[in-house]
């Protein structure tokens, strides 16, 4: 795996030949390589992609029809409290109070995918496939797809795709809302939305727009009370004052630094 930081970036390589398959402690590096990016003040954003043909296309199964088992068992599936590897990866995106990016280099299928379904923005290279085959392995899904997916592409779509386990064409997650884009060059296009963040955006009001966004209110009465909360706070912050001045005197804003977390 590959971390390298710049204008406010941080792009996590996932580079494990030849497809980028999960293992346990694959998953823990990576896990370990977002907890550095989110101690790092320059770090705004995070990208993360795929070396070769692959995003990732999850459990390496190549020790055969046990190897599942076996990297549950040797990871301590019996213990109280187990969490699996993809799921370890999701739960330490959203502990960040900076956005993540998947730039889906290539198939992201298994663990890959549901890996790509905890960014909060998804982008994907033109030919890429999506699938959540684990009902096809005979097991369930992971990495709390079950929760995270409905809320992405709606409950009848999610159903769908985790029951059947079928690939899904990128023009399908294009226009299910799974994806932001299908382009050529998702590195590139990634970087540059990323970039746009970091440049022109409030540090403390997109961790507070982040945390709404994942947070999950009983109705939408409760969202807006959560919102006014929120933006209360803001609009007491120096930034609140920078950022309307600059959008008056059409100039870039100069926000807070990120304090790390």
């Amino acid at each position: 795996m590959h971390l390298g930081v710049a204008d406010g970036v941080a792009t996590l390589v996932l580079d494990r030949p030849p497809r980028n398959a999960l293992t346990a402690g694959f998953a823990d590096t990576l896990v370990a390589a977002l907890g550095a990016c989110g101690g790092d003040a320059r770090v705004r954003v995070v990208v993360v992609t795929g070396a070769g043909e692959a995003f990732s296309v999850g459990a390496d199964l190549t020790g055969g029809p046990d190897a599942l088992r076996r990297l549950i068992a040797e990871d301590g599936g019996d213990r109280p409290g187990y969490r699996e590897p993809a799921g370890r990866v999701t739960a330490a995106m959203a502990r960040l109070d900076v956005p993540v990016v998947a730039a889906l280099s290539g198939d992201a299928v298994g663990g890959g995918a549901t890996v790509a379904l905890g960014a909060d923005v998804r982008f994907a290279a033109t030919g890429t496939r999506v699938g959540f085959p684990f009902t096809r392995l005979g097991v369930s899904p992971e990495g709390a797809s079950t929760f995270l997916l409905p809320r992405v592409v709606g409950a009848g779509r999610a159903a769908d795709w985790l029951l059947s386990g079928r690939l899904v064409e990128a023009g399908e997650a294009l226009a299910a809302g799974f994806l932001g884009a299908v382009v050529d060059d998702v590195v590139g296009h990634a970087t540059g939305w990323a970039r746009a963040v970091a440049e022109r955006t409030s540090p403390s009001a997109v961790a507070a727009t982040r945390t709404l966004l994942r947070a999950l209110p009983a109705d939408a009465d409760a969202a807006s009370a959560a919102e006014s909360r929120t933006i209360t706070r803001l609009i007491g912050e120096p930034d609140c004052t920078e950022g309307i001045a600059a959008f008056l005197e059409r100039r870039r804003p100069h926000f807070a630094p990120r304090a790390p977390g």
